[in-house]
Formats: C-alpha cells, structure tokens, sequence
C-alpha cells in the first residue's frame, strides 16, 4: 500500500487548514480505515467485507500517485528518476524486512513444499509479480479466500504488485498525454470505464483473473486519478460545509456498509460490488473538510494507524499465517488478539526505526540510499529463486522426510492426469443457460461418455475431486474387465440435476443434467458416486435433505431404463494437519509412523458417515462406508500397507494416494462391484 507523505519537522496529528492539501488527515484515515478492515477480516472478526480495505487502498494510491505527476508535471519539475526513486525509498525497507523475515521463519517452521513456495512467492514479490503467480497458482473463487490461502505468508502482497504494475506503466502515459491536454481526462475516464466494464465481465468468467490482474483493478487506479486531475487541473473551491459532510458521510457510510454488511468471501468479488467502497472512498477525497472526516478519520487513533498503515498491512498478514501453520485453521481468540497486537507494535518499530531514519539517509544521499535499497531486493529475489530451484532446501531434512515430500509430488499426478472430464471453474457465475451450454462442450469436446472399449462393461464414477480420486485404482483394479469413465464437477453434490430441498448454482445444476443425460444414454453396468459430503452441509438436516434429493435423482435414472447399482462412497476419514504432515512430525522425532490412530482425525467426518450410513437410500443404491473398512475401535489407518511413504492411505487432509485409491477399488468397492461387472453385458454403442 502506497504510504503518507511526510516532510521533515511535519506532525500528521497536527491539524491543517482545509485549503492545505500536501497532506490531508482524511485520506490518511481513510488509510486507517482500509488496513484496519482488512486486518479485521484476516483475524476471522466481524468484518464480512473487509478485503474491500484493498480496494479502498487502490483509490488512495491512484489518487496520490497521479497528484504528485500532474502537479510536479504542471510546474515544470517532474523527474521520473525522481519518481521512481521516491518510490523505492517508500516501499522497499518496509518490504525487505517483511520479505527476509518471512523466509528466516519459513526457515525454520516450513517443511520442503511449503518453502520452495515461499521461495516462489518470495521470487515473485521482489519483481512485483505475485499476483501473476497467485493467479496461475489459484483455483476457486479466487483462491484468496480459501483455507490453503491461509498459509501463504506473502499472499497479501498481491496487492503491492498491482500498484507496483500501475508505477511502471502509469507516470509515462501521463506524461505522453500531458502533450495534448484536452486527452488526458478522456483517456483516464477511457481506462476507468474499459477497466470497470472488463473487471465486471471478468468476474463473471473468471473471477480469479478479476481479482488478481492489474487490468481488471485499473479501474480503481484511474478513479483515483480522475480525483487529482480534478483538483490539480480544475482546482475546485472547497465545498460547502452541508454539501462537504454529505459526501463524506455518504462516501463513509457505504465504506462501512461494504465492510460490515453488503458482501463477504462468498460474494462474486470484485465485480459491480466494488463499485461501493470505491465511491465512497472517491466521495470522500472529494468532499476536503467536512466535519463527519475530521471526527472520525481525522482523530488522534485513526491517524496514528494511518501513519503506520503500510508496515501494519505488511506484517499482519505473515504473523496471522504463521500462527495457521502452527496452530490449524481456527486461532484462539487471545492468539489472535496478542498477533494483532504485535503487528502493531512491529509496524511502529518499522516506521520508527526503519522508515524513517532510511528517508532521512535518503535526503541526504538519494543515488546511494536508492541503490542499495535496490541490491537488497535484488538479493531477495536471488534468495526467493534459490529457494524455489534448490526444492526449499531439501538438504535441511533426513533422507527419509525428503522421501516422504518428493512421493508427494509424484502422487498427485494419479488422480489430476484423469481430470480431463472434471468441470473446474468453480469461480464462474454463469446463467443457467449459458451453464449448459458449457457443461455440455465440456463433456462432448473430451469424450467423456464414449467408453473406449465396446467389448466391456462400463462403470461411470461421478463426484467432485473425492470422485476423482477413485478413477485410477478403478482402471488399475479393472483394467482388463470394465471401461471407467468420470463425469465429475468440483464443488458441486453430485447427480442432482433436479432439486427439491438443497439448491445449487447454475453450473451444478448445469453440470449434473448433462452427467443424467449421458448416463441415460450409457447405461452403464455401475454406478461410482464419490464426494467430500463433510463440506457440503453445516448440519445433519441439511445432508438428510441431499440424500433424499439424491434419491429423487435416482429414481429419474429408474425411469428412464437406468437399472445399474449406484454405490455411494462415503465419507473418508479427514485429518488435520494435514496426514502428510503427521507422517512428517512423526519421522522427525524420530519414532516409527503411527499405522493406526484417532490422534488428530476429523470428528466430523466420522459422524457424516454415521448420518449416512443410517439413510434409506433409494432403489438397488447402496451405501459402502469406507469408515467401516478403514477404521475400528482403535482409529482409522493411516496406511494401507507396509511401505513408508508409498502406501500412505492420503497424502492432505482425506484423498487417496494412489496406493489408496486402489486400496479403496479392490477392498472396500471391489467385493460389491465384483458380481456386478462379472454378470455385466458388454456396453451397449453410445
């Protein structure tokens, strides 16, 4: 985030007249108010909305950033050596001390994967790329919102990479336009309004592209910009004191409302949405003066936070992460309560002891201060790369734990190399026409309901990633018996293409019509449903109201000549941390892996099973508990044989590794499936 400009001898506490604007106690404020929400937000408070604090944040930047260009440009005195110097002296000792102290901690608290990462991330920060990076690395709603996400110390610095980005490219457009006057409002407002409306569209297709690309946040840049060129050009009067604390109690009011009530992680972000903080923090630059901003963003608080609001924003966020490794996915109220704390104070220290007597050298020695603080993030990215390319500095673990981490890598490529039938784009909002529409080239363009092979009997596997998972121990198992095929949509209920109690969006509904048709089609000889049914409901009501809606399903497939056996996969047995972690914790004491144990196992997931188990299901549909094959009065298994780490049974929190995965085909579906594709005709032409 872009920091206050501060001259020598200058107290930001002290009051201003309103005419005075090098520094406005209300724009810093409203810095206080953007870091303050999304500190809440990440600390897991009441501020459903609080990332908009990074929206706010970007008209601030675009707002400041353009005044400085156009006001020293108008004078005859902007130098983009000058420019870009101030910018290093600004943002670089803040961030290099973030940047290598995450890396000194990641050191020490982060195995293999999770190292090279942050050597990635640490890589991408130092060329002011990460958000490039988080946006090839995402899946999901923009990803910034889910559990993982929590434990990437250098996520939040996706945001400094985009006002990065608009440093580069921005001061030379200026200064191009600035030869024709009379273009540079129509071209700002060009880039506003081309922007917004790709950022809109965007959110709908692609939100994670929305969410992490300059050209989809330029918007709120330019809005900033249309701000200063305002008063730098047209140098309005100030307002009147009535119309002054209408816009800024107006422009407050929907801050407010956008971080505690309007939107929250699951709203479709950023989108037409943003447009509220955004014009209300616009409404507040614009309104210089009014009493409402001096009251409550221009009080001794708000502008002590504002002060620190950069530091604050880059050391929250590795604290808060840090303390997810450790700890799990929720923190203890006075955990959290001391962290925040602690960026606090850590941000004051930073400002106090890094910022500031770095601007002084700099005054002094601008060339010199500017070059080494250019080396420094140099050598961090240096470091950032050697950590990624060296596999986070294997050699840091025995043998055996770097076995443990570089089988993990290999594994996954068991389940993710079937995926070519599997609907990604959970981050889509489409209508339910253009759902189909979708769903249906998906499904047609990858063959997936046309079995390979006539002369066999085909077992179709449906389900999100916990669906996917059995696909290869089911070719392994039956590769010689039986086509399988997978008809699969992440985050979605499976099979339910009509819904009387649980609703689902458009893609679901979408998703699963065609998986119905193509069933209806294939009439296969089995049916696989796999799912991670723990996530899918908050209590036991509503996954009752799933398993009666799945019913509805199967009976439509009934009718429609499908008399196959559905076997229902049910819930698997979920560990947190995550059992390669477990497995990892335990060869580093030095003990034996535990083979069997409840230790650290996800009550949850034993009581889904148990409300499954005990459902009527629906005709010839039979429910095969892989807690009862998995699991006794001891705990549930860790492995499914004797070799460490090949026969893991999962490698995260529940899917199967691929000796799992064929472990669950040949054991705990094999006895039922058996009969069935041994009595099986061959599949019938699709």
């Amino acid at each position: 985030m872009n920091k206050p400009i501060f001259e020598k001898g200058f107290d930001p506490l002290e009051s201003k007249p309103r005419e005075h604007h090098d520094f406005r106690p209300d724009i810093n404020g409203l810095r206080a108010l953007a870091v303050l929400s999304v500190l809440a937000f990440h600390a897991g408070l009441h501020a459903p909305g609080g990332f908009a604090g990074v929206d706010i944040f970007f008209v601030i930047s675009g707002f400041l950033i353009s005044r400085i260009i156009l006001s020293e440009r108008t004078a005859g005195n902007f130098s983009l050596a000058g420019f870009y110097g101030k910018r290093v002296k600004r943002i670089l000792p803040a961030l290099l001390l973030t940047l290598f102290s995450a890396w000194i901690a990641g050191w020490f608290l982060f195995n293999i994967i999770e190292f090279r990462l942050l050597g990635g991330h640490m890589e991408g920060s130092s060329y002011f790329s990460v958000n490039l990076w988080l946006y090839r690395q995402a899946s999901g709603p923009a990803a910034y919102f889910d559990l993982k996400s929590r434990l990437l110390p250098l996520l939040h610095l996706w945001s400094l990479s985009i006002e990065e980005q608009f440093y580069v490219v921005w001061p030379a457009l200026i200064l191009l336009l600035f030869r024709v006057r009379r273009l540079l409002t129509p071209a700002i407002a060009l880039i506003f309004v081309a922007s917004l409306a790709y950022c809109i569209v965007m959110t709908d297709v692609n939100s994670t592209a929305a969410f992490y690309l300059l050209s989809s946040r330029a918007w709120e840049l330019a809005l900033g910009a249309l701000l200063a060129e305002r008063e730098v050009f047209w140098k309005p009067s100030a307002p009147s004191p009535l119309v002054a604390n209408l816009g800024a109690g107006a422009g407050i009011v929907l801050m407010l409302l956008t971080i505690f009530w309007l939107v929250d992680s699951a709203s479709v972000w950023p989108g037409y949405l943003a447009l509220a903080p955004t014009l209300g923090c616009a409404l507040v630059i614009a309104s210089p003066g009014a009493k409402i901003s001096r009251i409550l963003l221009g009080n001794r608080v708000a502008q002590f936070f504002g002060l620190i609001s950069y530091p604050l924003y880059l050391w929250h966020w590795p604290l808060l992460s840090f303390a997810h490794r450790e700890v799990g996915k929720d923190l203890p109220g006075a955990l959290t309560a001391v962290l925040l704390a602690g960026s606090v104070l850590l941000a004051w220290l930073t400002f106090r002891f890094v910022e500031r007597p770095i601007a002084a050298a700099y005054a002094r020695r601008p060339l010199r201060v500017a070059i080494l603080l250019l080396v420094g993030l140099a050598l961090a990215g240096a470091l950032g790369v050697a950590t990624r390319m060296s596999d986070g500095f294997a050699q840091r673990f025995p043998e055996s734990i770097v076995a443990v981490y570089h089988f993990s890598v290999r594994d996954g490529e068991h389940a993710w190399k079937e995926s070519a039938c599997v609907d990604k784009a959970v981050d889509t909002h489409d209508s339910l026409g253009k759902a189909r529409q979708k769903a249906r080239a998906l499904f047609n363009d990858s063959a997936c309901s046309k079995p390979p092979r006539a002369d066999l009997p085909t077992i179709v596997v449906l389900g999100d990633s916990h669906g996917l998972q059995l696909v290869s121990g089911l070719k392994k198992v039956y590769r010689d018996r039986a086509n399988v095929l997978l008809l699969s949509a992440l985050g979605c209920r499976p099979l339910l293409a009509k819904e009387e109690r649980i609703h689902s969006s458009p893609r679901c509904v979408a998703d699963n019509e065609e998986i119905v048709r193509d069933i209806i089609a294939l009439k296969p000889a089995a049916i696989v449903v796999g799912g991670y049914f723990s996530s899918f409901f908050s209590d036991h009501d509503q996954l009752r109201a799933f398993m009666q809606d799945f019913n509805v399903n199967v009976a439509t497939l009934r009718q429609a000549g499908v008399t196959a056996p559905v076997f229902v996969m049910g819930q698997v047995p979920t560990w947190s941390p995550d059992l390669l972690d477990l497995v990892v914790a335990e060869l580093s004491a030095g003990k034996e892996p535990t083979r069997i144990t409840r230790d650290n196992l996800q009550p949850e997931s034993i009581e889904t099973d148990s409300v499954m188990a005990a459902f009527p299901w629906g005709e010839n549909v039979h429910y095969m508990s892989q807690v009862a094959k998995l699991c006794d009065e001891r705990g549930c298994s860790r492995f499914v044989g004797p070799r460490v780490p090949e026969d893991m049974v999962a490698l995260d929190y529940g899917h199967y590794t691929a000796s799992g995965s064929i472990n669950a085909a040949k054991s705990i579906l094999g006895p039922a499936l058996d009969p069935v594709i041994e009595g099986a005709k061959p599949q019938k032409p699709f």
